[in-house]
């Protein structure tokens, strides 16, 4: 009862099971994030997340749209092909004041440089380089355009500055909007900060640092750090406050619990515990027109195309050569540069194409997960794995379709990740159920009919089940009765085990001919045998198979008998009835014992028939509904009577199988004078019949059914009137 109750709860518990884990895993993956060190729930709530950004990643990449470019930004590249023209790197100060006075003429409204400067140039007599590209710095930020410089920030007190930068101080106090709130201490990272000469020239300064996620990809964006709880901006962002107009300035405001928002006008974006804010990627450097540095620096200044190219824009001047170290995985690319996330980010802020609240993607998730999970249910209580199969893969193309051509263009971050693994882990565990049990049913199946049929008709039973065809049915079949003659005397002239293990001796290889020719065996009477042909399986013509079986009965009957004789025992003598017709077979008996039989009629014919074999004198009868369905090309018959047996009242015409071991079969005349004498007897050519049956005799005068003929006719000759209308019937008063 425990077990059934198992079996039946199995499925919904499964799906439960799994359904509660997808959730529990959508949830770590959605709100929780992560970094080394905190503890059990960081360890799992970062495999969490790494699958279902994986798989965001590959949602993205698919997003990404080759054919546009950014109308706003225009990447210059410290790239192989600069470094190898200009020469030395770093470069020369003046190298980059060309660059800014070439930006200048060209119309460049934002410069975000991308490059550290830490330390002050060397210079031998003449104007310091550093005083050039502070002259320059100066020049360019008047009529409304600004130039940024980097610096990085540390979390490590021992590569910070000890004293916050005056000078950073003021310009974030006149520059940003940030509301104080609690974020762990960052430090400014004395190796990177630019020179005091510089900072005092009146660019703006951003962090560039980045933190990556556990599994080395880059997908978020540091907008704040905490520098001695004064909340200074990223390069991205100072970028984007001198882009943007007053009223679309970027306003953080930072929650006590240490999370926030990033808001631009009417539209907002989640920030973490580390300031960070999710990147809604436009592309990598296909979607941003680029221009190599050298090529940029040796353009005239009155180049229509770079007029065009640059003018009012924001250009970055960052590294993408290979050398520079600056290449990092994103999920739009495996190799991004660096300075193309800031570029992402200002892409990012000027079209407030943010990600919509996590709350409202965490709910469409489990949305979908529960809808999906019940229509699965639905799917699988069909019974039909071909059904099972076709929801499983509608959902998930639908909601991959839906996903890219809506949700995420619209900003929602389903986690379809965990959806698809709850879908697949319910279907595999619905297969796995279904399979459980199909195989569950075939061991059955063998279990049952392994004991009735050969190894073979069962392998074939279960590769096509359509073939098995049980529980009383109406089939046409071929009915075997084998029983040992005077079994009785036998079994009184031995001891118990002698007796056993000669009569399993006799059965073994008995059964093993029924199974060889793929009989069915019904059961064991004691010494009889009951087997059929043409159930449960369909094998063709099963009057054949069975009357093979017969004569291979017959053949091995003289090597058993051998071996009894070796042994001293008495030799068994058998005699063998078949019928053909239909009768009712299946499982027969009570729900808990049962066995696989066939009842009727026919099968009442067969036993009578094998009763009959004594009776004639014959070791093989069989019936006239057996011979019709035979092809007797190689097989030798002769007819023994028109029996009408207890019980009934029509007569059934009876026939003897020739086996390899009868007289008959080596002695061709006899048969065919026995054939002859029966030709004459129906004739009523007594006289003629009665010497052609003692030829038979004078070759065999054993043959019992030839001197039973031979007598009736002789009687038949000395007195005509005996032979009446029916003298070629023979009523059965015994079974």
């Amino acid at each position: 009862m425990f077990k059934k109750y198992i079996l039946r709860t199995a499925r919904p518990l499964g799906i439960f099971v799994i359904f509660t884990f997808s959730v529990v895993f959508i949830f770590l993956s959605a709100f929780i994030v992560t970094e080394t060190g905190n503890g059990a729930l960081g360890t799992i709530a970062n495999y969490a997340t790494s699958f279902e950004n994986r798989f965001y990643d590959f949602r993205m990449r698919k997003l990404i749209d080759p054919n546009v470019q950014s109308k706003e930004q225009v990447l210059v590249k410290i790239d192989d092909y600069s470094l190898e023209k200009i020469g030395t790197f770093p470069f020369r100060r003046t190298i980059y004041a060309d660059f800014i006075n070439k930006a200048k003429n060209f119309g460049v409204k934002i410069i975000g440089m991308d490059v550290l400067f830490p330390e002050k140039s060397l210079s031998c007599g003449g104007e310091s380089p550093d005083n050039v590209l502070i002259k320059t710095f100066k020049n360019f930020g008047k009529d409304g355009r600004a130039i940024y410089i980097s610096y990085g920030v540390s979390e490590d007190p021992d590569d910070g500055i000890k004293k916050f930068p005056e000078d950073l101080y003021f310009f974030m106090a006149n520059t940003q909007n940030l509301t104080s709130g609690f974020m762990k201490p960052m430090y400014v990272n004395k190796y990177t900060f630019p020179i005091e000469s510089f900072t005092n020239s009146g660019v703006g300064m951003g962090f560039i640092n980045s933190r990556q996620d556990s599994d080395g990809v880059f997908r978020n964006y540091n907008i704040m750090v905490n520098i001695d709880s004064v909340y200074v901006s990223s390069l991205g962002v100072g970028i984007y406050d001198s882009y943007a107009d007053q009223k679309n300035k970027s306003i953080t405001i930072i929650q006590k619990d240490g999370e926030g928002l990033l808001t631009v006008g009417d539209k907002s974006a989640e920030l973490n515990y580390n300031g960070e804010v999710k990147i809604r990627w436009f592309g990598s450097l296909p979607q941003f027109p680029s221009i190599s540095l050298y090529d940029f620096l040796m353009a005239p200044d009155n180049d229509p195309k770079m007029h065009e190219l640059l003018n009012g824009k924001i250009v970055f001047l960052g590294s993408t050569a290979l050398g520079a170290h600056d290449l990092r995985p994103s999920p739009v690319d495996g190799i991004m540069p660096g300075v193309l996330n800031h570029m992402n980010l200002v892409h990012m802020l000027i079209h407030k194409y943010f990600y919509k609240n996590s709350i409202n993607s965490f709910i469409l998730s489990l949305i979908l997960l529960v809808l999906g999970s019940l229509v699965f249910w639905v799917a699988s209580r069909l019974g039909y794995a071909s059904i099972d199969l076709f929801t499983l893969v509608f959902m998930i193309i639908g909601s991959y379709y839906a996903d890219k051509y809506y949700f995420l263009p619209a900003g929602y971050e389903l986690k379809l990740f965990y959806c698809y693994f709850a879908f697949i882990a319910s279907y595999s565990w619905n297969t796995f159920l279904n399979f459980s049990e199909a195989n569950k049913e075939k061991k059955q199946v063998r279990g049952t009919f392994a004991r009735y049929v050969a190894p073979t008709i069962v392998d074939e039973m279960l590769k096509d089940p359509e073939k098995l065809v049980v529980g009383g049915f109406r089939r046409d079949i071929t009915c075997l009765f084998s029983d040992v003659r005077d079994f009785t005397s036998i079994s009184e002239g031995l001891s118990p085990t002698e007796l056993a293990q000669s009569l399993n001796m006799y059965m073994g290889k008995m059964t093993d001919i029924v199974f060889e020719t793929k009989g069915t065996l019904d059961k064991y009477i004691g010494d009889a045998i009951v087997a059929f042909w043409g159930a449960p399986l369909e094998i063709g013509n099963h009057a054949q198979f069975a009357v093979e079986g017969a004569l291979k009965m017959m053949e091995i009957l003289p090597k058993i008998n051998e071996e009894f004789r070796k042994l001293n025992r008495p030799e068994f003598n058998i005699g063998i009835g078949l019928n053909s017709g239909e009768c009712n077979v299946g499982n027969m008996g009570s729900s808990r014992i049962f066995s696989y039989t066939a009842l009727g009629d026919n099968m009442n014919l067969g036993a009578r028939l094998e009763s009959l074999c004594k009776h004639y004198g014959t070791q093989i009868l069989i019936s006239q509904y057996t011979l019709a369905r035979l092809d007797t090309t190689h097989i030798k018959y002769r007819p023994i009577d028109n029996v009408v047996v207890k019980g009934k009242t029509t007569p059934v015409a009876v026939f003897e199988i020739i086996h390899s071991h009868h007289f008959m079969s080596q002695n061709n005349f006899a048969y065919e004078s026995f054939l002859a004498a029966h030709s004459a007897f129906l004739s009523r050519k007594f006289q003629e019949a009665a010497d052609l049956f003692k030829q038979v005799l004078d070759m065999n005068e054993t043959d019992k059914a030839s001197r039973r003929f031979k007598e009736m006719c002789e009687k038949f000759a000395a007195d005509p009137e005996l032979a009446g209308e029916n003298f070629s019937v023979t009523v059965m008063t015994e079974k």
